[in-house]
């Protein structure tokens, strides 16, 4: 008995959870309930956010290529005067030969106030970063759809799961009832003699088992109701009415065969590590570029003001300093180094190339499972809801058969357990299909 009541619980257990009176509620149907969760799922508030973290970085990238301007000032009191020392003869004919001489070229204060501006002309490395940063950016959104997809996946089962419980929760209840009126029944017809004891026990014993199965589901429905609540982002308290029923669903699938054609390239997964194959692929061009010069244009104009008191803001003369020029940096010899960078760039991106075709062949090894998978799950759900209403038929006969006297209550309870049975694997049957479906539509990788 206990056995054939857990197939007909499908795989539910846990606890019955608590609710207040005061609960907050909402209502969803599917659609509802999963661009909720986009909005307000922990884990794609996140996977935005990084989005505009590589925006700003593709700014910051940006940026570092445009004008430049920086200002700067400095107050400067020389405790001590730097000496310098120079042939004493150089000043003095009658001065030994060797003899230096101390001098102090400087004034206790000197004080600057500047500004320079600076363009950058040609870097290698700038223009990889920037075609860089904005391929991360790409990068970024991709992640984004991928996060929206799974979570557009787990709202979806879990929407079915607590259908498909409440559902199987409904034909527990509906068993029990019509137990608790044949054990009414077999009672009376005890207290007149009329049946044995054991008939009483058996019944019973069903109607124990189906009252212990039933508070299990229910407890099953209020789990995964909190596990919907925390997939959608939404406070755990609040209580979920689902306003789309299963026949919806069921209606979804009768036409087992999917129609959509599938393109790898449109596949989230292979945009990622399409994404990644080129930023291996820009990393060699980096490398290749430290090869070239870099080349700077800058701008200085500075006021220096220079006493042996501090008149810096009390009308001591300022000097003024201006250049202009171009600075070219061009590495030579790096003993290697460079060498070795480009060529570890170019293993990393003959790797990314590698694993773009992993990616592809296993894509379409995917879909091709989940869409047998999904055939396979529509036959079976077609043959157990056909036996179930065949155990159904067998049930009501033995019924029928047990209230004329012509049966027993121990055949009564084999039937019972068999129609249980046959309810479990229906059940679970439906729930495989509705995630099958889901999961073939995932497999898609496409909003």
């Amino acid at each position: 008995m206990k056995k054939n009541l857990v197939i007909g619980l499908f795989f539910v257990s846990g606890l019955a959870i608590a609710q207040d009176e005061n609960t907050m509620k909402s209502a969803f149907n599917l659609k509802e309930a999963q661009i909720y969760a986009i909005e307000n799922n922990y884990k794609n508030k996140n996977a935005m956010l990084d989005i505009d973290i590589a925006k700003k970085k593709v700014w910051e990238i940006t940026a570092a290529g445009l004008p430049q301007v920086s200002a700067n000032a400095k107050l400067q009191k020389f405790i001590d005067i730097p000496v310098s020392l120079a042939p004493a003869n150089s000043f003095n004919t009658a001065a030994a030969a060797g003899e230096l001489t101390e001098l102090q070229f400087g004034l206790d204060y000197n004080n600057s106030y500047g500004i320079t501006a600076s363009q950058l002309v040609f870097d290698g490395s700038y223009i990889v970063g920037l075609q860089a940063a904005k391929t991360y950016k790409n990068l970024s959104i991709s992640n984004q759809i991928k996060t929206e997809i799974e979570l557009n996946e787990g709202v979806k089962q879990a929407y079915f799961t607590i259908l498909v419980a409440e559902e199987n929760t409904a034909i527990l209840k509906k068993s029990k009832e019509a137990v608790d009126v044949i054990l009414k029944e077999t009672n009376a017809l005890y207290k007149e003699g009329m049946v044995d004891e054991q008939s009483v026990d058996q019944l019973t014993l069903t109607v124990n088992e189906l009252a212990t199965a039933v508070g299990i589901a229910q407890g099953q429905i209020m789990f995964s109701r909190k596990l919907l609540n925390l997939q959608m982002g939404m406070d755990i308290a609040t209580e979920l009415i689902l306003t789309e029923g299963l026949a919806v669903f069921i209606g979804e699938v009768q036409t087992k065969k999917e129609e959509q054609a599938f393109n790898v390239e449109n596949h989230v997964d292979y945009n990622l590590v399409e994404t990644n194959m080129r930023l291996q692929k820009l990393n060699l061009r980096k490398e290749k570029y430290s090869f070239l010069p870099s080349i700077n244009l800058f701008l200085t104009h500075e006021q220096q003001n220079m006493n042996n008191k501090f008149d810096a803001f009390s009308g001591g003369k300022w000097y003024p300093m201006t250049v202009l020029g171009a600075q070219l940096t061009l590495p030579i010899l790096t003993s290697g180094s460079r060498l070795s960078k480009m060529s570890q760039a170019k293993i990393e991106y003959e790797k990314s190339e590698i694993s773009a075709k992993e990616v592809e062949q296993g894509l379409i090894y995917q879909i091709q499972v989940a869409q047998s998978n999904y055939e396979t799950n529509y036959e079976t759900y077609l043959n157990q809801k056909a036996n179930m209403a065949l155990a159904k038929k067998i049930y009501d006969k033995t019924l029928m058969k047990y209230k004329e006297g012509v049966s027993s209550s121990l055949d009564l309870s084999q039937t019972q357990n068999q129609y249980l049975s046959a309810e479990g694997n229906y059940i679970k049957a439906l729930l495989d299909l509705l995630k099958s479906k889901s999961e073939l539509q995932k497999s898609y990788g496409s909003k």
